[in-house]
């Protein structure tokens, strides 16, 4: 059985080693899809929705309205902190692929009893930074 939750946040970024207009800072409207595959317990329930909500607002709180920073974008993190702008720093690249492989991480890492009380045994998470475009990272409890 697989359930989902959607969530939504606005926020900029920039990859600064690309050739085409991603090199500038830029904004998107993100749109993510959570997903855990599993076993239904004995009420016909694999997990409650609340339960992935409460896991991952901290991180869609951290970072709506906030510049996604990496770790090695020493420009731009000089810049967030010269003006006190609202900014996130994650450990890589802020492509919608290093996104859900930190999502999914960040999903298991802080919540692994519960999936494993749940009988959670995949975390899928697949990213939009436009209506036409999304990645996709699956990670499996081990």
């Amino acid at each position: 059985m697989k359930i989902a939750k959607r969530f939504r946040w606005e926020g900029a970024h920039r990859l600064p080693w690309h050739d085409g207009p991603c090199r500038d800072l830029h904004g998107h409207s993100y749109e993510m899809f959570v997903e855990v595959e599993g076993e239904l317990d004995d009420k016909g329930l694999l997990m409650d929705f609340k339960h992935l909500k409460r896991a991952l607002m901290p991180l869609i709180d951290a970072w709506d309205h906030s510049t996604l920073v990496a770790t090695n974008d020493t420009e731009l993190l000089g810049v967030m902190k010269d003006t006190g702008w609202r900014h996130a720093v994650l450990p890589y690249d802020t492509t919608a692929e290093n996104i859900c492989i930190f999502v999914a991480d960040y999903l298991i890492t802080s919540s692994r009893d519960l999936l494993l009380e749940r009988k959670v045994h995949t975390v899928r998470v697949r990213v939009s930074e436009t209506e036409t475009c999304y990645a996709e990272a699956v990670r499996t409890l081990g």
